[in-house]
């Protein structure tokens, strides 16, 4: 903050990943963050007890929402940054074979869970007149993943909460904005029974060399698979003063992949 008051930071889905890295990121930058999620062990060795707060909930419950932001403003009275994360994203044989409650449960934490959270941090954010939520979206909610039929459709409707919350809140001083990940290797990829496998079945080869054959099919202008740290960087500058008139966007993080302007 611009009186030198560390910012108090929200961030779901922080027990790995991109959550993980960017709680940490957020910690380097001399925020107080607060963890969000189901399991946060990782998250609860990453800073000191003054500045960081692990709060396990399931981000499905309806009333975890305001439970977590009430724990972020009883500990640290204020909250700054929203950083809404937390997803799943099972790999599909195809959008058919995707049952409904395997919608309700998609949609229920990758959209829901970011609108009941977005709802629970306005009113503290109004009431200090300014604050920022940043929604991790993905390249598959403009360029739909044939494996990930249902997470690329809550993506997509990400985008559009975003859009609705930066034209609503923008006079109260909140922004919204959407950082758009693409091919970041992270749990999701490695996990048994992840990405990397379906990619791996899908090419008839190995883990390591399915990587290798995505990347060459994919000709992802980078030439490598991106890092949570690239995603933390960019979510960091997005929450900045730096971004202060940027709200409604969606910054891509994804190596050049999308082949349309």
């Amino acid at each position: 903050m611009n009186n030198g008051t560390p910012r108090v930071v929200i961030v779901t889905g922080a027990g790995s990943g991109i959550g993980l890295c960017t709680a940490e990121a957020f910690l380097a930058d001399g925020a107080q963050v607060v963890g969000a999620g189901l399991d946060l062990n990782d998250f609860s060795k990453l800073g000191p007890a003054d500045r960081t707060l692990a709060v396990e909930v399931d981000l499905t419950d309806r009333a975890a929402a305001a439970r977590v932001a009430a724990a972020a403003v009883d500990r640290f009275g204020r909250i700054d940054v929203l950083f809404n994360n937390a997803a799943r994203a099972p790999a599909r044989a195809g959008i058919l074979e995707v049952a409904d409650e395997e919608w309700d449960a998609t949609l229920d934490l990758n959209l829901l869970g970011y609108m009941r959270m977005s709802r629970a941090v306005a009113p503290q954010m109004i009431a200090q007149g300014r604050g920022c939520i940043v929604h991790c979206g993905s390249e598959a909610g403009v360029m739909p993943h044939p494996l990930l039929p249902d997470y690329s459709i809550s993506k997509a409707a990400v985008l559009m909460l975003s859009k609705i919350l930066s034209r609503e809140l923008g006079a109260k001083g909140i922004r919204s904005n959407v950082v758009a990940p693409a091919h970041v290797r992270t749990a999701l990829w490695d996990r048994p029974g992840g990405f990397l496998d379906s990619l791996a079945d899908s090419y008839g080869t190995t883990r390591d060399k399915a990587v290798d054959a995505f990347l060459k099919d994919r000709k992802l202008p980078a030439g490598r698979l991106g890092r949570p740290e690239d995603v933390a960087a960019a979510v960091l500058f997005l929450a900045s003063d730096q971004a202060g008139f940027i709200s409604g966007a969606v910054l891509g993080v994804d190596g050049g992949v999308l082949p349309f302007v």
